[in-house]
């Protein structure tokens, strides 16, 4: 059974995207929560390649994303990854911490974060407004990620496959604040966020 703050991490958006419509397909500005399961790991000295092998996977060096079978690992800081796994179970990050056990230090993050997805032509204009770094595709393309702050909480943001796809994660105690955020920036360019199917 899951822990509660699990539940709450899970549910963090729950009533606010509730009070929204179902968005179309081409909308500017569709809204959802994935539920992922997170872990940070931090490697030990020398670690690295073996979290590599031990993940199937090579590591991100640097602000990007990389992702093998259901698995996402976003570089946040010099050796030091936020792993993911969409629909992960409570138990996931322990199952990692055994994996990686030896070369890494491995910390369940899935109750402190709530995960946003935004989806359509305005993501990227609205999220401009309040990242201090270049969102355009050129400089911040699929598979890149930062480390940043947006309205005065400290995010990460990655993009997804698609073009207009972005994911924010916050600590799940600044959901409200930056709905609110959302919200306000969206009305003041004219966009209607709906909830993404």
């Amino acid at each position: 059974m899951a822990e509660p703050g699990l539940l709450r991490a899970r549910r963090a958006f729950d009533s606010m995207l509730a009070s929204l419509d179902v968005a179309p397909e081409d909308h500017e500005l569709a809204v959802s929560q994935p539920i992922f399961a997170l872990a940070t790991i931090m490697a030990r000295d020398g670690g690295q390649g073996a979290i590599a092998t031990a993940l199937g996977l090579d590591l991100p060096q640097g602000p990007c994303r990389c992702t093998a079978e259901r698995m996402t690992i976003i570089g946040t800081g010099p050796a030091v990854w936020l792993a993911m796994e969409e629909g992960g179970d409570p138990l996931w990050a322990l199952r990692l911490a055994d994996r990686l056990s030896g070369c890494a230090s491995v910390a369940d993050q899935s109750s402190g974060y709530a995960v946003l997805r935004l989806r359509g032509v305005a993501a990227r204009a609205l999220l401009q407004r309040g990242a201090f770094i270049d969102l355009d595709p050129d400089m911040f393309g699929p598979g890149r990620s930062a480390v940043t702050m947006i309205a005065h909480m400290g995010i990460i943001l990655w993009r997804g496959d698609a073009a207009s796809v972005f994911e924010i994660a916050m600590f799940r105690s600044h959901a409200r604040s930056f709905w609110d955020w959302m919200a306000a920036t969206a009305a003041a360019m004219g966009v209607r966020p709906l909830r993404d199917r």
